[in-house]
Formats: structure tokens, sequence, C-alpha cells
């Protein structure tokens, strides 16, 4: 990430996995593959740390195909 710049993500959760996309990539840089709250429905909530200006920009929240 570069202070200043645009940083494009993608996060995708599903069951108990969620994987972080950055700048398009095909593979995830990040995964986690155990969701401390398990498989629940819920909110979504966007967090920067403490002294930290954060913008976000075209939010989309797609939920999951039944």
């Amino acid at each position: 990430m570069e202070p200043g710049a645009w940083t494009k993500y993608k996060v995708k959760a599903e069951g108990t996995t969620a994987k972080l996309y950055v700048h398009g990539a095909a593979q995830p840089c990040l995964i986690v593959n155990d969701l401390k709250m398990g498989n629940i429905e819920g909110g979504v909530a966007l967090w920067v740390g403490p002294g930290t200006e954060g913008y976000f920009s075209n939010l989309k929240i797609n939920p999951a195909a039944r």
C-alpha cells in the first residue's frame, strides 16, 4: 500500500473463510480460514486505526447467492 494513494480491495467472505484481494489480483494476498464469529449473517464495518484518516469510494456489498 502507498500512503496518499487509492488502494483497491476486494474481500470475499464465505462461511468461516475470508480472502483479501488487492488491486484486482487473481490470487488473494491474505486468507483467513478460521473467522471467529463462525458461519453467520450480519453487518459490515469499515475501520481505520487511531490517528489515521481513511476514505472509501465505490463501496459495493454483494450478498452471496442462496
